[in-house]
């Protein structure tokens, strides 16, 4: 089997994120302290990298299905990663009083590097698609797209209070709370 462009995109999304999920302040890497920040500037914040790293990890899947849309979220993420990491390691938001750890600092550049061939890539595979180069894996067809199952709907609400949890966590944490 050889690995097609959609399983370097869905392999780089997952790398990302499980490393941007590292970075949950609180937890082992992520130490400094954001308490000068307002509390829901930092919120948004945490919001928006919770969004990002499940995000991500849900694209996952519908990357290597090889849905058009996927490989623009990919894109998306991509430069979103690039953002994140570039903001932090050039210190314009969030700036801490505390020295960035060598282990964050790490994690970022890791992440900074392996942004842009997501990037690159997502962008190839949507130029590739229509081409006979790009292999699309078909879909199973629903009996009955009516209504939501009741797993669909479990599971987006498992999804929500968890990153709901992260996002206060994260939040508390960052504040020193």
């Amino acid at each position: 089997m050889t690995l097609r462009i959609q399983h370097w995109i869905a392999g780089l999304l997952g790398i990302s994120g499980i490393a941007l999920f590292t970075l949950v302040p609180g937890g082992p890497i992520e130490t400094r302290s954001f308490a000068h920040i307002n509390s829901i500037t930092l919120g948004a914040f945490n919001t928006f990298l919770t969004r990002l790293v499940m995000g991500s990890l849900l694209l996952v899947y519908f990357v290597l299905r090889a849905h058009r849309w996927a490989m623009m979220g990919a894109a998306l993420s991509g430069l979103s990663f690039l953002a994140v990491y570039g903001l932090d390691l050039v210190k314009i938001f969030p700036v801490s009083p505390d020295a960035m750890p060598p282990a964050l600092f790490a994690v970022e550049v890791l992440g900074t590097i392996l942004s842009f061939p997501l990037i690159a890539l997502s962008v190839k595979a949507l130029q590739a698609q229509g081409q006979d180069q790009f292999v699309t894996v078909p879909a199973i067809a629903a009996a009955d797209n009516s209504t939501v199952q009741t797993p669909q709907i479990l599971m987006v609400i498992a999804l929500t209070v968890v990153a709901l949890g992260i996002i206060a966590f994260a939040t508390k944490s960052a504040m020193g709370l």
